[in-house]
């Protein structure tokens, strides 16, 4: 019976596994280092002072423990399909609903994400350009109209250029997972070179005074709501730097040898970004006063500037270009694939997970995904999702340590398939610190946009986190009740989905 359905059932078909090893450490490293060490580490100096660099080191046992996680599931049979916690907590938990609120959450974030990393971009290219947004309006039809409209945060021209490279990235993603390799491992290979440029000299160049006081503003948080100081009250925003290592989970469903290759990958990849950020962030405040490099918008290009000639400080400059490119690349990536396989599962319209016959790529999502920035871009929206990005990623990172830690005992079949063998106790240990330190990163972050906004005036007052968070978790609960209605209505065998990936194994 089971052979004659077989034969009946048409050729479905599959996602490529054309993902080498190096294009999967230019994902996890070039996600990281993009989001992470050139945006947030100059401006930390204003919270932290030159102490930023120890905070790098504090942070690196949680996300150790965090990553442990993903290491131990991705070495299971679940290991070879995207989808990540979502597919980690439901399979573990038995019950979709958990992880789905969580990926969900997730899959917001990450469009606000692709919204501000285009931006980003789009001002960086104005440190070669100064004069864009002029130049832009002469060119475009009602150009001056727009130049009005958009005369700052973002601007006409870095709209125009974070358009054009969501387009750019999107063409990439679309014709193969092969092609996103390559060009993610290109832009990569430049950002490794820029980072050595950097560091390798800057390390001599150090000027030990400027660490002194290491605590300029003190250890513990202090400070009116919205301008809190202290070494401790840098600590989120800082986590920020860490945002997407999970990135790699999405990979799993295109990535050769999957199980055996990637959680190695996670534990080298996370690794290498803290080093980076340390020596990264060493360099920059032992060459650069800490005020002044809290008000540079071009930080490391700033810190090159002191030391190299003028071509290092060009490839550096060039460098950071890289690092928004290979992070706005895995981005536009890994959001896709959300998509996919919410579609697969049925938490979402079956033609979410469609796959294009010639380049084997989830094409209905990207077009999705793509056009939902381009709109948040051009009507500046984009804060209402990228506002819970925090909230969200702390959210994540709990339940999915949480799950672990219930994986040895709720779902012991599903745990004896490992590869990556550590004892339950392990798990244990791992999940409670990446759970608590979760909690309270997500308590604190918060605690302090309630006190932010009931510090300003009535009417300069917005939707906190948590009203945001509420929000999207009702229309993440409505999508999930319509999608599963749907599927029932259509034959779909939720139970059965629960287990195919590893009950046999």
């Amino acid at each position: 019976m089971a052979q004659a359905t077989e034969k009946q059932t048409p050729h479905k078909v599959e996602l490529s596994r054309d993902l080498t090893k190096l294009g999967s450490y230019a994902t996890i490293i070039g996600m990281l280092v993009g989001s992470g060490i050139f945006v947030v580490t100059g401006e930390s100096g204003a919270v932290a002072g030159p102490s930023v660099p120890l905070a790098y080191l504090i942070l690196a046992p949680v996300i150790l423990a965090t990553a442990v996680a993903y290491s131990v599931y991705i070495s299971t049979p679940l290991g070879i399909r995207p989808g990540g916690a979502y597919i980690h907590i439901s399979r573990t938990t038995q019950n979709y609903y958990v992880g789905f609120i969580a990926l969900w959450l997730k899959w917001l974030a990450y469009i606000g994400a692709l919204a501000v990393l285009s931006t980003s971009l789009g001002r960086y290219f104005k440190f070669f350009y100064p004069n864009m947004d002029q130049s832009l309006a002469a060119l475009l039809p009602f150009g001056q109209s727009l130049l009005e409209r958009y005369p700052a945060d973002p601007s006409l021209g870095e709209l125009v250029i974070a358009s054009a490279s969501l387009l750019f990235f999107f063409v990439f993603n679309l014709v193969g997972v092969k092609f996103y390799g390559w060009l993610q491992t290109a832009m990569f290979l430049v950002l490794c070179l820029a980072i050595v440029v950097l560091v390798v000299p800057g390390l001599f160049a150090i000027d030990l005074k400027n660490f002194s006081p290491l605590f300029p503003y003190g250890f513990w948080v202090s400070g009116p709501p919205g301008r809190e100081v202290g070494f401790m009250a840098a600590l989120p925003a800082l986590f920020f730097a860490y945002a997407g290592f999970e990135s790699l989970a999405q990979t799993a469903g295109e990535t050769k040898e999957a199980r055996q290759s990637l959680p190695r990958i996670f534990v080298n990849g996370i690794l290498i970004s803290m080093a980076i950020f340390f020596l990264m962030s060493l360099v920059a405040f032992g060459i650069v006063p800490h005020e002044e490099l809290a008000e540079s918008k071009y930080a490391m290009s700033l810190v090159a500037a002191r030391f190299l000639p003028w071509w290092g400080g060009a490839v550096v400059t060039v460098g950071a270009l890289m690092a928004f490119t290979t992070s706005l690349n895995a981005t536009l990536y890994v959001p896709a694939r959300i998509l996919y396989v919410f579609g697969e599962d049925r938490m979402a319209p079956g033609w979410f997970a469609r796959i294009g016959k010639r380049f084997r790529t989830p094409w209905v999502s990207l077009v999705i995904n793509t056009t939902i920035a381009v709109a948040l871009l051009w009507t500046k929206k984009f804060g209402y999702v990228l506002n819970i990005a925090l909230v969200s990623m702390f959210l994540l990172y709990g339940l999915h340590s949480a799950s672990l830690i219930a994986l040895p005992f709720i779902r012991p079949a599903l745990y004896k398939t490992a590869r990556v063998k550590l004892r339950p106790a392990f798990l244990v240990i791992a999940g409670l610190v990446s759970l608590a330190s979760m909690s309270y990163l997500a308590a604190v972050t918060i605690a302090r946009d309630i006190a932010k906004q009931s510090a300003l005036p009535a009417e300069q007052r917005g939707l906190t986190v948590w009203q945001l968070l509420l929000i999207w978790t009702i229309a993440g609960t409505i999508l999930y009740a319509i999608a599963r209605w749907e599927g029932r209505r259509e034959g779909f065998d939720y139970k059965r989905q629960l287990t195919k990936d590893w009950v046999d194994e």
